[in-house]
């Protein structure tokens, strides 16, 4: 009988013990996890977003070793997958973001935890919408201000309706339910200076002139230069091409000014400023180009005047100046588009010697559409007779075969993309091996993309 109590106590003992044990690891494990995923926050907000994922991944797999029932484990990882989407979405690994967005959503609602909750609906909708999931992105959104408004957490909602019409309204080109939304938005006196801004360039787009500048000088009392910049820059091109040529200089002067003035301002960063000045110089051009061809209609009124005196010769030889005048100012506007376009001008940019450690720059989807457009215009259709050979590449395979094309460097597309030149690198080897018959094909992936 002693024997038995003496067997009990010890089988009792190393059970407290062995519970003991495991709730002190996993405690040990919870406490890891939150560390590395404080720190990963810091390094996102610091701009570090290698880092910031590599210390979110590494926070999810402590986080993973806890305890998948317990409500503050549930709500550490869902923040962690939620940011680690994040990282994804920077790096353009857009379906791995949204898997990311949508665990993180699904264990929000478990908990539940309704304020994070519209905030991983949001991002799975800012992904989706960049994906070109345009159903998908608007039914995120939606339940994200649904959410919202049933926590009654007026801030957030606002943020996500405004950002609803910059980032998805905006981009597919629903200027009217954009400017509705930010309406709804300024009614309330939230962020009055973004929904202008906002209202200003919707209108722009609608060809709504007066209200677009009505909206854009609002923008341009902003404290932040930075938000200037883009008022001024859209209100010189209204100027421009109502014939304003005096007052386009003025709004030129003044986005110049402002640019400079963006250096004091915490947010803005090295490339931002180089990238505007590669777009100042090109709204030079094209403003000197206006005024040239102002000059060149009245030398071809002048002459028509002369050519109706002279022989069939005379009027022949004038057709063919016109047709080669036509054809240099179709390669000055092709050289001037480029220059406008966020991808082109930023690799230019990085070209010239800047480092990734200076880097701050947001490139949008039409930004890509519009390199990639321009790279069509500039080399007969290059990509259609790209993908005729190779029909399996994506639409990021196709991002890096125009970068190529244009002659930019590994170091310059691996920087532009977010990427080690090292990862580019494979990246490139697997797009020639695995999508372009690389294996039976002895050229380098540049001859090939240069041969098509």
């Amino acid at each position: 009988m002693n024997a038995f109590k003496i067997w009990m106590f010890c089988l009792a003992f190393f059970g407290i013990l062995s519970v003991t044990t495991s709730c002190r690891n996993e405690a040990r494990h919870f406490e890891k996890a939150d560390s590395l995923y404080k720190e990963g926050s810091e390094k996102r907000h610091q701009k570090q977003s290698e880092v910031a994922a590599e210390l979110f991944s590494q926070a999810l797999l402590e986080i993973e070793k806890c305890d998948a029932e317990n409500e503050n484990v549930q709500q550490l990882k869902g923040k962690i997958e939620d940011d680690l989407g994040a990282m994804y979405w920077k790096h353009g690994l857009m379906d791995d973001a949204l898997e990311m967005h949508q665990k993180a959503a699904m264990l929000f609602r478990t908990i539940p935890d309704s304020t994070n909750l519209a905030v991983a609906l949001r991002n799975s909708g800012r992904v989706t919408a960049l994906m070109e999931k345009t159903d998908e992105a608007k039914h995120y959104y939606d339940e994200a201000l649904q959410v919202a408004k049933l926590v009654r957490n007026d801030s957030l909602l606002y943020d996500i309706q405004l950002e609803q019409a910059r980032d998805f309204y905006m981009n597919i080109g629903d200027y009217q339910k954009a400017i509705e939304n930010v309406n709804q938005v300024l009614e309330k006196g939230i962020d009055t200076i973004m929904c202008h801004l906002t209202l200003g360039v919707a209108h722009f787009y609608l060809e709504n002139d007066s209200l677009a500048a009505l909206h854009l000088h609002y923008a341009t009392q902003s404290e932040k230069a930075g938000i200037r910049v883009p008022a001024y820059q859209a209100l010189y091109t209204i100027a421009q091409e109502q014939g304003d040529i005096e007052k386009a200089l003025e709004y030129h002067e003044l986005f110049s000014e402002n640019l400079i003035q963006t250096d004091n301002e915490n947010h803005v960063e090295k490339v931002q400023r180089i990238k505007a000045e590669y777009d100042l110089q090109a709204q030079k051009n094209e403003l000197q180009t206006a005024q040239r061809l102002k000059n060149v209609r009245l030398y071809l009124f002048i002459s028509l005047l002369l050519i109706a005196l002279l022989t069939a010769f005379f009027i022949l030889r004038q057709k063919m100046l016109n047709d080669k005048l036509k054809l240099e100012q179709m390669k000055n506007q092709m050289e001037l588009a480029l220059k406008k376009n966020k991808v082109y001008v930023t690799a230019l940019a990085l070209s010239e010697q800047v480092t990734s450690s200076s880097l701050s720059f947001n490139l949008e989807e039409r930004d890509w559409k519009d390199f990639i457009e321009l790279t069509d215009f500039a080399y007969g259709d290059f990509t259609k007779r790209l993908m005729a050979q190779y029909p399996t590449l994506t639409d990021s395979d196709l991002q890096i075969c125009c970068l190529t094309k244009q002659g930019f460097t590994n170091q310059v597309i691996s920087i532009l993309l977010g990427i080690q030149t090292a990862s580019f690198a494979r990246r490139k080897s697997y797009i020639k091996q695995e999508k372009m018959n690389g294996l039976n094909d002895n050229r380098s992936f540049e001859e090939i993309i240069n041969a098509v």
